[in-house]
């Protein structure tokens, strides 16, 4: 059905092959974890933790994020010495959506 659907709206069969082939090798997504160190509006010191599969994506999308509400990125250890690792909060996704998650972390 979905070769079907792929080939319905014109996609070239190179393009459904190679999505077949990295479909049904069983690896799953290798996914890393990348830390982004910056300033954001008013000099306020940010690190940002990203989940990816895909690290040059995420570094674009998190410079233009930041960016675009007035931070810039900086170099690795730019801010991490004013920081401590303090824990790890985490829930079931049985716990509810996002809001629910977050407003219970912030408590």
């Amino acid at each position: 059905a979905a070769i079907a659907a792929a080939k319905a709206q014109s996609m070239p069969k190179d393009n459904i092959q190679r999505s077949i082939d990295k479909a049904s090798k069983g690896d799953g997504e290798n996914y890393e974890e990348i830390r982004y160190e910056g300033f954001g509006p008013g000099g306020v010191s940010l690190i940002i933790e990203a989940l990816t599969d895909n690290r040059n994506r995420t570094a674009t999308n998190v410079r233009t994020a930041v960016a675009k509400n007035g931070g810039n990125l900086g170099a690795s250890g730019s801010v991490s010495h004013g920081f401590d690792r303090m824990g790890l909060i985490s829930y079931p996704a049985s716990a509810g959506d996002a809001e629910k998650v977050f407003e219970a972390a912030l408590e």
